[in-house]
C-alpha cells in the first residue's frame, strides 16, 4: 500500500472515530484517562504505553510531545487486535486508535 493510500485510510478511520465519539457532556459518561509511561514515534502517529487504573494499555494518536506520567483523556474506541506497525516493525497485541481530549479544567 503506498503512502497516499495509507494516509487516506488513516484519515477515513480518524473521521469515523470522531463522528462516532460519544458526547460525554450529554451522555453523562466520562472519557477514559490514563498516565503515559512510554512514547514510541511511528510516522505521523505516536504509540503510547499507558497505565489505566490497574492495567496497561496501548493508544495510538496523532503525534505530539508527551511527558512521562502525563495524564491524558481520550475517546473510547474498540481496540485493534494484533496490529502491525510498519514504522516500528512491531506487532501490538491490542492498540486503541483514538483522539485525545483537552484536559479537564482544574477545580478551584
Amino acid at each position: 500500500m503506498n503512502r497516499l493510500s495509507l494516509f487516506a485510510c488513516c484519515l477515513i478511520f480518524s473521521s469515523l472515530i470522531i463522528s462516532s465519539a460519544p458526547s460525554f457532556s450529554n451522555a453523562g459518561e466520562s472519557p477514559r484517562s490514563c498516565s503515559v509511561k512510554e512514547v514510541l514515534k511511528g510516522g505521523i502517529y505516536v504509540y503510547l504505553r499507558c497505565q489505566e487504573k490497574d492495567k496497561e494499555i496501548w493508544l495510538t494518536t496523532v503525534a505530539r510531545a508527551f511527558k512521562a506520567d502525563e495524564v491524558i483523556l481520550f475517546v473510547d474506541a474498540p481496540p485493534m487486535i494484533d496490529f502491525y506497525s510498519k514504522h516500528l516493525n512491531r506487532t501490538f497485541p491490542e492498540v486503541i486508535f483514538t483522539d485525545l481530549l483537552p484536559p479537564e479544567p482544574k477545580k478551584k
